[in-house]
C-alpha cells in the first residue's frame, strides 16, 4: 500500500496470520505506531517510533498479555519466547507508563492547548531525578521528522516541585511526586490543523560518586495533532496556569 510520503508495511506468519504492521519512510526508516501480533492473531506488543535527527528511534513500548491487558515487562508472559519475538529484539523489555494528557483536540484562537506530563516510568533510576518539558517550534509539515533538538526549542516548563502556583489542581498527588509531573501548554496565532511536538526530559545533576559527568538526562518524545478554530470563544477562562 503506497502513500505520498511513506509506505505501510505488513509482515505475516506462514499460517497467514499477521505478525507486525506499521509505517516506514521512503528510506525504509520505521515511524509511528507499530503493532506486533502472536501467531494466533492476538495483539501482543505496541511500539512507538519517532524519526529524530534523521534516525529512527524507539520512543515508547507497551507489552500486552493474551487478554489484551498491559503487562509490565516482556517475559512476564511466555508468548515472548516465540521465535519471531525473540528474533525481533529492541533495547527495552519494560512497558512504558509515561503519560501525556491533553485537555482538548480542538481549541479556539483565544485559548491554549494544555497538557500534563506524568513520568511514571523513570529511566534514571540510580539517582534522584526530575522532569521538564520542552516544546518545539510550530511545524506545518506533518510528515517531517523531528529536527535537531537544540534548534527547535520554543518553550520550556518546569515540574510541580518548582511550579507551586498549580499545586491546587493536584491535591490527589503526593508532594514527593511533584518532581515527576509537569504542566505545559501553547497558544497558536493562526487557525487550522497544528502539530504540537516536544519532549519530556528527565534529568539529574551531579556530582556523582560513580561517574565523571555532571548530569544525566533521558528523553521521551510526544506529538499531538490539534485543530484551531477560526473563531473566538466567549467568556473563556483559563483554569491552569501555563
Amino acid at each position: 500500500m503506497k502513500f505520498k510520503n511513506f509506505d505501510s508495511l505488513f509482515n505475516f506468519y506462514r499460517n497467514g496470520q499477521i505478525f507486525k504492521k506499521g509505517k516506514t519512510k521512503k528510506n525504509g526508516k520505521p515511524f509511528g505506531i507499530w503493532n506486533l501480533y502472536s501467531n494466533d492473531g492476538k495483539l501482543r506488543e505496541i511500539r512507538e517510533w519517532f524519526v529524530i535527527d534523521g534516525h529512527s528511534r524507539i520512543n515508547r513500548v507497551w507489552f500486552l498479555d493474551k487478554k489484551g491487558d498491559t503487562i509490565a515487562w516482556r517475559y512476564q508472559d511466555s508468548i515472548f519466547n516465540q521465535k519471531e519475538f525473540v528474533n525481533d529484539t529492541i533495547g527495552t523489555r519494560a512497558t512504558d507508563y509515561n503519560v501525556f494528557d491533553f485537555n482538548k483536540d480542538t481549541i479556539f484562537l483565544n485559548e491554549p492547548i494544555r497538557g500534563i506530563a506524568y513520568c511514571n516510568s523513570r529511566r534514571i533510576r540510580d539517582y534522584d531525578s526530575q522532569i521538564r518539558i520542552f516544546l518545539h517550534s510550530e511545524n506545518v509539515d506533518f510528515n517531517s521528522p523531528f529536527p535537531n533538538d537544540s534548534l527547535i526549542r520554543r518553550d520550556s516548563f518546569k515540574n510541580l516541585k518548582a511550579d507551586s502556583i498549580n499545586h491546587k489542581w493536584f491535591t490527589h498527588i503526593k508532594p514527593d511526586r511533584y518532581g515527576h509531573v509537569s504542566i505545559f501548554g501553547a497558544w497558536f496565532e493562526n487557525p487550522g490543523q497544528k502539530l504540537l511536538r516536544g519532549y519530556m526530559e528527565e534529568y539529574s545533576y551531579g556530582p556523582f560518586e560513580d561517574k565523571e559527568i555532571d548530569s544525566v538526562t533521558a528523553r521521551v518524545y510526544f506529538e499531538k495533532t490539534i485543530f484551531v478554530k477560526d473563531t473566538i470563544e466567549q467568556n473563556h477562562s483559563v483554569q491552569h496556569s501555563i
